[in-house]
């Protein structure tokens, strides 16, 4: 058991014969915890007196990660095989998390001849691979018939411009009263929700396009762009207007899992922005069944602000199996990893958790094309999409672009002074040299 200690959760170790692994749960994402126990049943039965030690850590996404950075610290609760965010590879395998996998997946089969190359790069860092991803994502909008309807919307719906989504709220508000209009995630109590859910949509779609927020060429991060200000202040006039949820329910941070569990089935909000992996929660054997959020929901892109072309934005990221850098059985903890990439596991889990395939063999499969009516346009929506930064300063800088839409939307800062805050802590990270004024 994991024992507590001054409100620190500190891990059990693993024995000589056992790996352990660390993952997150919830009751949103509870798909990868049955996936997990059956391949531990399938691995210990391949591999005779070997134990596989499941150490779910049931946390939302921020706390998941501050408890699996203490655990890593210690050699005797680190783990040997760990479910790692994309966002902060590069700064864990820094920090001496991560084992540097690079030696295993050249000679692994699967990894050269399935899995999709602009996958791959999710776990590779700069000097090495340090993860197996297991799935990428994008985001769309998400929006609710029930609501349109009554507020004499047409479907489907296809947003163009910024004002678009602007006219769109203010007649879900004027003619559906009691329903939020429409969600974008802000402030810190989401943590990258903020940042891969909602910002980078807006940002992306601004005069900067894929330079917006950093040049991946240069290495040099973006300030002093009127992208930057246009995208808060985007966010402070949905906010300002009553369009969004009110600041405080913004703040809550299970706000993700009140819009997808209670209001869009229940039709209390007309849209929001979310990932490609929302129905997961609405399938049969999900946390929230839902027999009838194909017909109830609709999904559109992401419109850039004016309509100009490339018309449409979405980020994607994306989550990785990584073997820990403290590992003593880094070979055998990697033969796990290689079981829940096969293609059998790998397909499951798309499925289940409406993720968007890493391997070319199941993007092809019929089971998946048909995993649920939003396929198509989740897919789609990788045309236009951004893929954040593998860089060490990248969980720093996106924590400031966090702070900077709380502080606009709660009234701390005006969009100036938010931006200008922005600006110079992120050079304040990075360096004067790794940052470029862009207007």
């Amino acid at each position: 058991m994991s024992v507590r200690l001054w409100g620190v959760v500190l891990f059990r170790g693993g024995g000589g014969d056992s790996i352990k692994v660390l993952y997150q749960k919830t009751d949103q994402f509870s798909q990868f915890d049955s996936q997990v126990k059956k391949a531990k049943k399938i691995f210990e039965k391949e591999h005779p007196g070997k134990k596989v030690d499941l150490q779910p850590i049931s946390a939302q996404e921020s706390d998941y990660k501050t408890k699996l950075s203490l655990a890593q610290r210690s050699p005797e609760t680190a783990p040997d095989v760990l479910v790692q965010d994309s966002d902060s590879l590069q700064a864990d395998a820094d920090a001496g998390y991560l084992y540097n996998i690079k030696p295993f997946v050249d000679k692994w089969e699967d990894w050269n001849k399935n899995y999709i190359a602009t996958a791959k790069k999710i776990g590779t860092g700069r000097d090495g691979v340090y993860g197996v991803p297991v799935d990428t994502d994008t985001r769309v909008i998400w929006y609710n018939k029930h609501v349109f309807d009554k507020a004499g919307i047409p479907v489907p719906w296809q947003p163009h411009t910024w004002q678009d989504l602007l006219d769109t709220a203010a007649t879900i508000k004027a003619k559906v009263p009691g329903v939020v209009p429409m969600n974008m995630f802000v402030g810190t109590s989401v943590g990258e929700g903020t940042s891969m859910q909602s910002f980078y949509q807006l940002l992306y779609g601004t005069k900067q396009r894929d330079k917006a927020l950093m040049d991946v060429k240069t290495g040099k991060w973006t300030i002093g762009s009127q992208g930057f200000k246009d995208s808060l202040n985007f966010l402070k006039t949905i906010y300002d207007k009553g369009y969004a949820p009110t600041p405080a329910q913004a703040q809550d941070v299970n706000i993700g899992g009140t819009i997808s569990m209670d209001w869009l089935p229940n039709d209390k909000i007309g849209f929001t922005l979310d990932g490609s992996w929302l129905p997961s929660t609405w399938i049969k054997g999900g946390p929230k069944e839902w027999p009838d959020y194909e017909k109830t929901l609709g999904a559109a892109l992401f419109p850039s602000k004016t309509g100009a072309k490339p018309e449409y934005v979405t980020s994607s990221g994306g989550w990785t199996l990584a073997v820990g850098g403290k590992s003593k059985k880094p070979e055998l903890a990697f033969e796990f990893i290689k079981l829940l990439g096969n293609k059998d596991f790998s397909l499951e889990k798309d499925i289940k958790e409406a993720k968007i395939a890493v391997r070319s063999d199941v993007a092809k499969d019929p089971k998946y094309l048909a995993t649920n009516a939003f396929t198509e346009i989740t897919t789609k929506a990788l045309d236009y999409t951004h893929v954040r930064p593998s860089v060490s300063e990248y969980p720093k800088v996106s924590a400031e672009i966090q702070k900077a839409t709380e502080q606009v939307v709660t009234g701390g800062m005006s969009v100036d002074e938010a931006a200008k805050a922005y600006d110079q802590a992120v050079t304040g990270i990075v360096g004067q040299d790794k940052v470029a004024t862009r207007e």
